[in-house]
């Protein structure tokens, strides 16, 4: 047994000094196989979401079905979507990645509702939650709902109204993905269109409430702590992506091991063939490593809501 091993990982007089390991048949096996990952996981990818247009569609009525379904599981009225909120949201996603922040406020030290406001929005109620570094619609629904503060928001009885908003692109150098989701109530009016409320009062980005018995709306929201949260994500997809790339550093581990015995074992004696074929390979392992072939591919790991 121990010499079979040597024979597949030592250059010794047995095997004319070319362990079978970085012999070419087995060389084109390890080729093959990583061209087979990378298609692979380019193919289920592509196969889930065509293009972003499709992933934000897509994502999009996924959270909105999973968000009434816990409503109604609770005992609560499902909420509508609203194309004003959905524009909204649209544009808040858009304003982080163009900007690199991921918060409820803007660097500019606006709150949530300045995106409601521009779009005209006049609410009694609104809230909203935020979430970047998903792949799927899934992993980013279960996180909310188990935060206290986030599954509040989607069990609020007040709101009626939902607005998503889906895009990916680039945040602070990493490719990502952000979502933001709006709830909302319009605010019932009788003769007069009332101006939005332009401050909030210590307000949360996750809840607001109308006072009542005043002339025009003002918005005081319930004094929260919002902070970052992060978990795995644990869509099929991404654990896909993670034991591919576990499965390429591990060949190319093997390989660079081997190669390094293959020229201290026996210095004196060496088949440049062997060399040169072993390093194409590492720089095709590589090249796979790095290579992103689907826009989802390179999605960190661990989903973050706040």
């Amino acid at each position: 047994m121990k010499n079979k091993i040597h024979h597949y990982f030592i250059p010794q007089e047995q095997n004319n000094f070319r362990p079978h390991l970085l012999r070419p048949h087995f060389l084109s096996f390890f080729s093959v196989l990583v061209i087979f990952a990378k298609f692979f996981v380019t193919a289920a990818f592509f196969v889930s979401y065509s293009s972003p247009t499709a992933f934000a569609a897509i994502t999009s009525r996924q959270i909105i079905e999973f968000t009434n379904q816990a409503r109604q599981e609770a005992g609560l009225a499902p909420l509508s979507e609203n194309f004003t909120l959905d524009r909204a949201a649209m544009q808040k996603a858009q304003d982080m990645l163009d900007r690199g922040y991921f918060n409820h406020e803007d660097p500019d030290g606006n709150p949530p509702w300045y995106w409601l406001k521009n779009n005209g929005y006049l609410y009694s109620y609104a809230g909203e939650n935020l979430a970047m570094d998903f792949i799927k619609a899934e992993s980013v629904h279960q996180a909310w709902m188990n935060s206290e503060s986030h599954r509040a928001n989607i069990l609020n009885p007040s709101y009626q109204e939902i607005g998503i908003g889906v895009l990916q692109g680039e945040l602070q150098g990493k490719k990502t993905t952000v979502l933001v989701q709006f709830f909302g109530t319009t605010f019932a009016q009788e003769e007069t269109n009332y101006p939005f409320a332009t401050s909030l009062e210590q307000g949360s980005p996750l809840a607001t409430e109308l006072t009542s018995g005043l002339n025009q709306p003002q918005f005081k929201g319930e004094e929260i702590t919002v902070t970052l949260k992060s978990e795995p994500e644990h869509s099929l997809l991404s654990k896909l992506v993670a034991y591919t790339q576990e499965f390429y550093w591990a060949i190319l581990g093997l390989l660079s091991l081997l190669l390094l015995i293959n020229i201290l074992v026996k210095i004196k004696v060496q088949h440049k063939s062997i060399i040169v074929q072993t390093i194409l390979v590492l720089i095709l392992i590589a090249t796979m490593i790095s290579l992103q072939t689907h826009f989802l591919e390179n999605i960190s790991q661990t989903l973050k809501i706040i």
